[in-house]
């Protein structure tokens, strides 16, 4: 008389046959999409830098105190002897990325980056830090080329912006908050958005992928692992609204810097 199989016996045929089965059609490309992110960000990432612009302004010594206020009191000699002529000198550092676009040492970033840069200093991604210098800049389109001081750097391929559409996957690179090397990922908005922003130009690229403040300057790529746009600009009040300019368009304004 033939015994029925065991238990174990089963639970051990069950295991064989889901081990040696196909992978399901969705894990498969579920895993597939996931290498398309890691080998866009990995193109790329070298030649993304983290920025850091030094600027010394004047300040007022006590901001909404000025000599009119105490015109005309007792105060007011006192006050005007106290008072520096010049303002107070004090030093800040902005935050911001670039992308690295030319061997030469070439990085596109925004204007608003640098504007007033004394002193630009770069970090790479391998680790090196290195001086920079600002060639050309345009605040209309808020873009900006400044120059490495060590040529042979990696460089990002650039894409065609204008086969960009609605729903497509972007993937954003910068040093957000000066978290270096930060990736997220999102899709394309929208495009040719206008009425953003406070410059002349209005076609920009409307993106859901995270840009925050010290994104600013840095790549939007597509999943081919090349840059499409450059992050700008965010919606302050809003959530996942961020706005970079088309690459095409940079690349025809940097043209000129390049030479």
């Amino acid at each position: 008389m033939i015994q029925p199989p065991t238990v174990s016996f089963r639970i051990f045929v069950c295991w064989l046959f889901l081990s040696l089965a196909p992978m399901p059609i969705w894990a498969a490309s579920a895993m597939e999409l996931q290498q398309d992110f890691v080998r866009a960000v990995e193109q790329v990432a070298p030649a993304v830098v983290s920025l850091k612009c030094v600027r010394v302004v004047t300040v007022a010594p006590f901001p909404g105190f000025d000599e009119e206020f105490f015109r005309g009191t007792p105060f007011e000699g006192f006050f005007r002897n106290m008072m520096p002529p010049q303002g107070l000198q004090q030093r800040q550092v902005g935050q911001g990325s670039g992308v690295i676009i030319d061997p030469r040492g070439f990085i596109l970033t925004n204007h608003h980056v640098v504007a007033g840069a004394q002193n630009i200093v770069l970090h790479l991604r391998d680790g090196r830090t290195l001086r920079g210098r600002a060639v050309g800049a345009d605040p209309r389109y808020d873009l900006a080329v400044i120059q490495a001081e060590t040529p042979g750097l990696p460089v990002a391929p650039l894409g065609d912006s204008d086969q960009l559409k609605a729903g497509q996957w972007a993937i954003a690179i910068g040093s957000p908050f000066g978290l270096e090397n930060t990736v997220t990922v999102g899709v394309i908005s929208a495009t040719g958005r206008k009425g953003v922003g406070q410059g002349k130009y209005g076609d920009f690229i409307q993106t859901d992928a995270s840009i925050n403040p010290g994104n600013s300057g840095g790549p939007l790529i597509n999943l081919n692992g090349q840059v499409i746009g450059i992050n700008s600009m965010i919606v302050a009040p809003g959530q996942g609204i961020g706005f970079a300019i088309p690459i095409n368009l940079a690349k025809k304004i940097a043209a000129r810097w390049l030479q």
